[in-house]
């Protein structure tokens, strides 16, 4: 069955076009023990029954693009298991092929205990998407396990256009978001973090993990100020830039990803899409001050953008730009995409009551976005049960890794501020 592309899959599309990113989401679980391998493959091919478009291929026809039925995928094609670490990573840093399908894999590490990696690509669905993917997986899975012929309630297939996010909205209230947030998103940015120019690059993922600790910390901290976990992560950021970049002080302008689904009533996983949005987080920070003094204007800026219809002002450009015949509206998307050179998604809390293989205790989960090509630089933030993950994807150098380790002393020696 055909279906057309919708404006967030080309505008993935595009970031691998244009040199933002490779557009693939990454998911690495790790388990206590082990995993029925044969039963997380089997879940693997109903999760791809059960949401159609995962096993769909992109037919890229720039304006005119859309998804068709691709050729049927067995159990091989979806899990790949190993007992060989490097195997594993050279896997977590792959990619799916859009045009051959499918839009999702995995593979297995079999050690002292049991990693499972997961790939989907960011085309069909944002993080918030694939965490929905990810449960579902661990639901068919625990199914399977009570029930060798069990088989899934419904198929996830419905509209994956973002007009349920715009319904409603009036001419005027439209014209208004867009007088109050012109400039809020895809402007061009002066802010670059330190690059090698090393020709000699591949693809890694820099984790860092904080301690039950630290994170309980930076929680009571939250309580105690007034402010949420976000606010205090982005302030981390927003000083350990202005260290990396040597900056004594000035404006800086961070984009951050916004999860559209706060403006629906109805949350569930109806249709597998793309409903994330960006909002530029504008702080002037000086070094000198204290963390609490820049966690102040970080927080006022935030806040204020909270007021304006948080990331609306992008759909509605966009909804305004594909009026014009497909094609030439995608010509515009094409030349005038802006990639940030800094930016953060917080992709949340992975909730472990959702994320259960039965049998098999989940004792730790980590979810990141895609990765940059240089000179892009973007920080994503998960957390799973006390623990909280920062992740920079990056097709980078042995230099480059080094300046993301120094990056992260950073933002411990700016979090030792909620202790």
């Amino acid at each position: 069955m055909k279906r057309n592309a919708e404006i967030f899959d080309m505008f993935q599309f595009l970031y691998d076009v244009t040199g933002f990113n490779d557009h693939q989401l990454h998911c690495i679980i790790t388990f206590e023990d082990r995993v029925d391998a044969q039963v997380v493959e089997k879940a693997l091919c109903m999760l791809i029954k059960a949401v159609p478009l995962l096993s769909n291929v992109y037919v890229n026809r720039n304006g005119g693009s859309f998804w068709d039925a691709g050729v049927p995928f067995s159990g091989s094609d979806l899990l790949t298991i190993t007992d060989r670490r490097d195997q594993f990573d050279q896997f977590t840093y792959s990619k799916t092929d859009e045009s051959k399908g499918p839009q999702i894999k995995a593979c297995l590490l079999r050690e002292e205990r049991d990693y499972l990696s997961i790939l989907q690509n960011h085309m069909v669905s944002d993080a918030a998407g694939f965490k929905q993917c990810i449960y579902l997986l661990a639901e068919l899975y625990s199914g399977l396990l009570e029930n060798p012929e069990y088989t899934p309630e419904r198929v996830i297939d419905a509209d994956r256009s973002f007009q349920k996010i715009l319904s409603g909205m009036s001419i005027s209230q439209r014209l208004k978001i867009l007088f109050l947030n012109g400039g809020e998103n895809n402007r061009k940015l002066p802010f670059r973090f330190p690059m090698s120019e090393d020709a000699r690059v591949s693809p890694f993922i820099v984790m860092h993990r904080l301690t039950p600790e630290q994170y309980h910390a930076i929680r009571k901290y939250c309580t105690v100020h007034g402010v949420t976990v976000n606010d205090v992560i982005l302030t981390a950021l927003f000083r350990s830039v202005s260290g990396m970049m040597n900056m004594r002080g000035g404006m800086i302008d961070i984009p951050i990803m916004v999860d559209m689904r706060r403006y629906l009533t109805d949350k569930g996983f109806n249709a597998l899409t793309n409903l994330s949005s960006t909002s530029i987080i504008s702080a002037e920070v000086e070094l000198s001050e204290s963390f609490a003094a820049t966690l102040s204007k970080v927080r006022e800026a935030a806040d204020k953008r909270k007021t304006q219809y948080l990331g609306i002002n992008t759909f509605l450009k966009l909804d305004v730009m594909f009026k014009f015949p497909k094609r030439i509206a995608y010509q515009i998307l094409k030349k005038g995409l802006v990639n940030p050179g800094i930016c953060m998604t917080n992709i949340g809390v992975i909730d472990s009551k959702k994320l259960t293989f039965k049998y098999a205790k989940v004792i730790d989960a980590f979810m990141c976005g895609s990765i940059k090509y240089r000179p892009h630089f973007q920080m994503s933030v998960s957390s799973f049960q006390d623990r909280m993950t920062f992740g920079v994807n990056l097709y980078g150098s042995a230099e480059d890794r080094k300046n993301i380790e120094r990056f992260y002393a950073l933002m411990e020696k700016e979090l030792e501020a909620c202790r």
